[in-house]
């Protein structure tokens, strides 16, 4: 007496790989339509919630409309599939962004990241550059301390007064990293004798207005 063997279903896993369309080529295909949701909403102002929402609807589109091609593939495969190539080219394609985002310093495409502490600046509220005989210059220094998170720039400087001059070299298109300083030098060279007060702006990239140092001297 004999027994009839049925024959075992194929596996998920080798319904997978006997899919036509489930290969390195629909997990390109997929990555690249997911770049292109990502980098054209980022390219014309959209926020980064609204980049994630298009990058995901683009990707899972791209997977399906090249996986639906496959004839030879049941729709429960085609289904795993799709899932399988979005979320691989979702995964790929966030984490690229956000990698190549931190490394640039520029500001998060995606909301996956929180929006790091910005720059801030400690500049003290004035600086007495002393006393010294008229016609005579004499130096002091501002220092200009980086206590932020993010690293600080200082774009440029600004004095209401021909008595005083600044050399900002050493700040001016420099980045000062967190905990570090760069320093002004300011010069005073007073036209006659008396008290002199003189207000430094320092511009910067820390949200807010510009700093404000007052500066006194005296010509003797």
């Amino acid at each position: 007496m004999s027994t009839v063997t049925k024959p075992r279903a194929p596996s998920v896993r080798r319904q997978l790989r006997e899919a036509k369309r489930f290969s390195w080529t629909g997990f390109g295909v997929t990555v690249a339509a997911s770049l292109l949701g990502a980098l054209v909403p980022a390219a014309i102002g959209a926020g980064p919630d609204a980049t994630l929402v298009s990058t995901l609807v683009v990707t899972v589109l791209a997977a399906g409309g090249f996986t639906a091609k496959d004839g030879s593939a049941a729709r429960g495969i085609k289904a795993i599939a799709i899932v399988l190539l979005a979320v691989g080219a979702l995964v790929l394609t966030v984490t690229g962004v956000t990698v190549l985002d931190v490394v640039r310093g520029r500001p998060a495409t995606f909301p996956v990241v929180p929006a790091g502490d910005p720059a801030a600046l400690l500049v003290p509220q004035s600086v007495a550059c002393g006393t010294t005989p008229v016609h005579t210059t004499t130096t002091c220094t501002v220092a200009v301390r980086s206590v932020g998170a993010a690293p600080l720039r200082v774009s440029g400087t600004d004095l209401d007064s021909e008595e005083f001059a600044v050399d900002a070299s050493a700040c001016v298109s420099a980045e000062v990293a967190p905990g570090r300083r760069c320093t002004l030098v300011v010069s005073f060279t007073p036209a006659w004798s008396g008290d002199r007060v003189a207000d430094l702006t320092v511009h910067h990239n820390v949200p807010g207005p510009s700093a404000f140092v007052e500066l006194t001297g005296r010509g003797g």
